[in-house]
């Protein structure tokens, strides 16, 4: 059994910790819940992308059960906040780009990315890019799109959608993105049910992007007692 030290930070804040495991997923999962854990209890302020938020718990569950989605592709996650799920990515895609649009959550997440490549330990960070992304900005996405000619394999999201007036943005971002990587690229989309007006308007507006919207069988399920899901999405 090999011992593994991991590092990240959050807040302004660093901590690791040392596992023994002899399995590379269990031992990201474990990663993932130390994380959790420890932010869910330092969080003394309201700074949306400092917190790991219930879908996070969600998305990294399934793609540690189905990791061969993973294996040697290029992700872009929308709305990265302190990194975990890209982070967990980065153990099995060839490529990360993970992106936000807050400065100070930008910070953390660069931090997150450097301590992760400079770990001792034997997970591969290698190709964590931290990019500032503010959903509908065109001008960010192409320069993200120069950098990244071929586009990605998947985009992914998790617990993202909490602000109305953000939704329409979303898709916009998320359907320029597909289209440049036709017909390869899918939207993986952690989503928590927490009001009916924002399930609808999630449905609504991927449709009317002109999206392929499908629930992934099996994903439904209570994560801190909120209805969690599994969305696939695709262009027509």
């Amino acid at each position: 059994m090999k011992k593994k030290r991991i590092s990240f930070a959050w807040m302004n804040h660093s901590s690791s910790m040392t596992i023994t495991s002899s399995q590379p997923l269990l031992l990201g999962l474990m990663f993932f819940s130390f994380i959790a854990s420890k932010l869910l209890r330092t969080a003394d302020f309201d700074l949306t992308g400092q917190l790991v938020w219930p879908g996070a718990v969600l998305l990294n569950d399934y793609l540690a059960k189905n990791a061969g989605i993973l294996q040697g592709c290029s992700v872009i996650e929308l709305g990265s906040g302190v990194g975990i799920t890209g982070i967990l990515c980065s153990r099995f895609c060839r490529k990360v780009v993970l992106t936000d649009h807050n400065e100070e959550v930008l910070k953390i997440l660069k931090k997150n990315a450097e301590l992760c490549v400079s770990t001792q330990s034997s997970i591969s960070c290698a190709g964590l890019k931290p990019k500032k992304l503010e959903w509908g900005n065109s001008d960010q996405l192409n320069q993200i799109l120069l950098e990244n000619p071929e586009g990605f394999d998947l985009v992914l999201g998790a617990d993202i959608c909490f602000q109305q007036s953000s939704i329409p943005l979303l898709f916009d971002t998320v359907k320029q993105l597909l289209v440049h990587a036709a017909p390869k690229c899918k939207f993986i989309l952690a989503y928590v049910s927490r009001a009916k007006v924002m399930d609808t308007l999630v449905v609504h507006e991927a449709i009317r992007h002109g999206l392929q919207i499908n629930e992934v069988d099996g994903t439904r399920t209570l994560v801190k007692n909120l209805e969690g899901v599994i969305f696939e999405i695709t262009l027509r």
